[in-house]
């Protein structure tokens, strides 16, 4: 009996011990750079179409354990998720051989994940090589954005002037000139001083090796920062196209749309091969059920052929960005045979994460029961940006090739958890009753007769 009494006081307990929320999806991230404390990943098409929900809280970042970290969502405007313009890379140097001063001696690299350079070992340029290395090799494997140029940090107090040949490689195999001569300078005179420390590049390389074209000293190097293009890192307007039926409801006719994903739609547009102008306006809803609301128009749209064709330009919605499931044109005129291409435009918001727990990470989503802890992130990457300069932004991780986790499985909502306490809480009431009844049953039965 007492153990049934344990087994009963402990279904509370029990039933509230739940089980990490399973996901649908899981995306390995890509770090740029080691040790930066705070990240931001863009995220993509997929990760929209997998998410379950309108504020998208089932995507968050977990640990090589499984256990999430800080990080929260930010429209790609928001100054906490804006791109960082400078991330420090990882350089090795490369011991010149004796006979040609130019020419680097032979290396074999030792790779870690995702192509990174873990060591650089000289195949006999040791043996040949006097006095401290003066070639140099920077790893750039971690950087998808395109570089501008390489900044360095060097020791002062010795003036220098040297001059260098740049190449560049994919795979640390095949190399190319990519500057035919960079003079890095530092010279002073009295309250004077000259400073060149950066040297032009051009995105699309792994690999950036420095040969020294003098005999000057080995340049005392203590940190190489890539630059990034600030042009190319602005996000572009990214597209979803819809395709959509005709549809008779209460005596009117339109064109409605059902999209794949939770996109933050902020313009729209229409497209197809031949349609009448038109003046059209755009509602959405998020279930079949709920009201429709105005999004955009109405607008005049229209393509005109010729030497110089032109179309109407794509309309910014009037309520602000929204992540509605279904869509509806509707025409103040006779709407066309072919129903037109639903053009909804938004700009990739970002997930910024903070580098706690074991490495690697991974971004998550798709769950019908997890939700994202909140967490004061622009405090955190203010502390940050404290420590480590004004200039300071999360580094950039990059998102791999998704693996499937639960799959569709994980976006079943699960079944309403029983009230336990509720249902022990009647229990016992029902009990004590039953007891008080029996107890009074007793003594009625042991009353003497009259």
């Amino acid at each position: 009996m007492k153990k049934w009494l344990i087994v009963l006081c402990l279904l509370p307990a029990i039933a509230a011990a739940q089980a990490p929320a399973p996901y649908a999806k899981r995306w390995p991230l890509v770090l740029s750079a080691e040790q930066a404390g705070a990240y931001r990943v863009v995220l993509d098409r997929d990760v929209y179409t997998t998410t379950a929900w309108p504020d998208l809280r089932d995507v968050d970042v977990l640990d090589a354990h499984g256990k999430p970290v800080a990080a929260a969502l930010f429209g790609p405007e928001q100054p906490t998720a804006l791109p960082a313009r400078r991330i420090v890379v990882p350089w090795f140097p490369l011991p010149a051989q004796a006979q040609d001063a130019a020419t680097p001696s032979r290396v074999s690299a030792q790779f870690g994940e995702n192509g990174r350079i873990v060591r650089i070992e000289a195949d006999g340029g040791g043996a040949g090589a006097s006095g401290p290395a003066r070639a140099f090799l920077i790893d750039l494997s971690g950087i998808r954005d395109n570089a501008e140029a390489l900044e360095f940090t060097w020791d002062t107090g010795t003036p220098r002037e040297s001059r260098y040949r740049i190449d560049g490689s994919p795979d640390l195999q095949n190399w190319e000139v990519v500057q035919d001569r960079v003079t890095l300078v530092d010279l002073q005179r009295g309250s004077q001083r000259l400073v060149r420390d950066e040297a032009p590049i051009r995105g699309g390389l792994r690999y950036i090796r420095f040969v020294p074209l003098d005999a000057s000293p080995a340049l005392p190097i203590r940190e190489v920062r890539v630059r990034l293009d600030a042009v190319h890192q602005r996000q572009e307007v990214q597209w979803s196209e819809l395709q959509g039926r005709r549809v008779s409801a209460q005596g009117v006719d339109s064109y409605t749309y059902e999209s794949d994903g939770r996109y933050p739609v902020a313009f729209a547009d229409l497209a197809m091969d031949d349609y009448a102008v038109g003046e059209w306006t755009l509602e959405s809803r998020d279930s079949t059920d709920a009201p429709w609301r105005l999004r955009a128009g109405p607008w005049v749209a229209y393509r005109v052929a010729g030497e110089q064709p032109s179309a109407s330009p794509a309309q910014p919605l009037s309520s602000g960005p929204a992540r509605d499931r279904y869509w509806r044109l509707r025409n103040r005129g006779a709407l066309p045979d072919q129903a037109p291409t639903l053009r909804l435009g938004y700009r990739p918001e970002v997930m910024v994460f903070v580098a706690q727990g074991t490495p690697p990470y991974a971004l998550v989503a798709g769950s019908a029961s997890a939700r994202r802890a909140a967490v004061p992130m622009p405090a955190l990457v203010d502390a940050l940006r404290r420590d480590r300069g004004e200039e300071w932004q999360p580094a950039p991780a990059y998102l791999s090739a998704s693996a499937v986790l639960a799959g569709d499985a994980a976006l079943v909502a699960p079944p309403t958890p029983r009230d336990w306490k509720t249902w022990l809480l009647w229990g016992l009431l029902i009990a004590g009753a039953a007891l008080v009844a029996a107890f009074a049953f007793s003594l009625l039965r042991s009353r003497p007769p009259a």
